[in-house]
């Protein structure tokens, strides 16, 4: 009896240790042939699934925003800039909120494309629409340290970018160019998003084209500065 009993006990020890690895492990077929698949390798799979821990994606839709500060006035004494107008401007450091939207395209770890943004500044606001090329540090993972370049456009809407002559010129048109570069970090949030902070310097050069108020008269001028700006932005990454 005693016998019996133990065997009993040693049979359902192994049949429950049976029906334990038959919940734990997940048994498929395909072309390849069965295979067997751990619990934690499943686990493993479904999670790499969601979440990556290399931001990925062919095609980039972002959307940012930050503060930013113009300094309109800094190189107004350059060489391309005459000087009767350059010794009339008067000093002009603006700040305000920055927005804007980018569209890019990511190849190995090199990124191309256009952006939009329209900084609040006052008295008046300054639309970019640019180019940019980036470049990813993948090997980091989790967090990547990004480098950009962009060439630009500039424009201003709702005032004068240079003071002091509202009264003076009417019909004023404001565009330009310039260049910027940014440093970064990149963080993947989950396989199809990620978050990223950049710092962004911007040399602009402005040239100021309106009629006297007085003579009707065609005048120009001119004047440049920096721009500094940090920017978050909100990235979804589309494609594999």
């Amino acid at each position: 009896m005693k016998r019996f009993v133990c065997v009993l006990g040693v049979a359902l020890m192994m049949a429950s240790g049976v029906a334990a690895q038959a919940m734990q492990t997940t048994i498929s077929g395909g072309e390849d042939g069965v295979q067997v698949t751990p619990p934690t390798e499943q686990a493993r799979d479904e999670e790499s699934s969601v979440y990556d821990k290399r931001v990925g994606g062919l095609v980039w839709l972002e959307a940012t925003a930050g503060p930013s500060r113009f300094n309109v006035t800094q190189f107004r004494n350059l060489g391309f800039i005459p000087p009767e107008i350059a010794s009339q401007i008067p000093s002009l450091v603006v700040r305000g909120p920055e927005f804007g939207a980018a569209l890019k395209f990511l190849a190995g770890s090199t990124t191309i494309g256009g952006h939009f943004k329209k900084a609040d500044y006052q008295p008046f606001d300054l639309i970019t629409v640019g180019l940019a090329f980036g470049f990813l540090i993948r090997a980091v993972p989790y967090v990547h340290p990004t480098i950009k370049l962009g060439l630009n456009y500039y424009t201003t809407t709702g005032g004068l970018a240079v003071p002091g002559f509202e009264t003076l010129l009417t019909n004023v048109r404001t565009n330009g160019g310039g260049i910027s570069t940014g440093l970064g970090l990149r963080i993947p949030i989950v396989k199809w998003i990620s978050i990223a902070a950049d710092f962004d310097y911007s040399i602009i050069g402005l040239a100021v084209r309106g009629n006297e108020t007085i003579t009707g008269g065609p005048i120009t001028g001119g004047t440049a500065g920096t721009a500094i700006a940090g920017t978050f932005a909100l990235t979804v990454h589309l494609g594999s």
